[in-house]
């Protein structure tokens, strides 16, 4: 419960207003949601809680993996999508060069009649 209180306590900090999405974005995946509303309505409740947070280096860098590590995958997933949304386009856009290549074509052989 700490764990959700402090990231809610830092997105607080960065002016938004925490909620159950911007959490479990934040948290490891295998935290329930249920945990996550239940640390949200404590945080709620305080929103200035003194938690304690680690101080062991070696706590401090696994987060930072695992933060990082989550990023990366987040970028990833972003980079797939985008992708697959636009692949459609490209395609229609070398269909169009073509297009107008044959159309551009046909206009010179027009020209040339005259």
């Amino acid at each position: 419960m700490d764990r959700i209180i402090l990231i809610a306590q830092q997105i607080a900090k960065e002016g938004k207003t925490p909620n159950t999405a911007m959490l479990k974005a934040r948290l490891p995946k295998n935290v329930p949601l249920p945990t996550i509303i239940q640390g949200l309505k404590l945080w709620q409740d305080n929103p200035n809680k003194e938690i304690n947070t680690p101080t062991e280096p070696a706590l401090i860098a696994n987060e930072k993996v695992e933060m990082g590590s989550f990023d990366k995958l987040i970028a990833a997933t972003i980079d797939t999508k985008i992708e697959t949304l636009i692949a459609p386009l490209k395609d229609e856009i070398q269909q169009l060069k073509a297009d107008l290549k044959a159309l551009n074509t046909e206009l010179k052989t027009l020209k040339e009649r005259k």
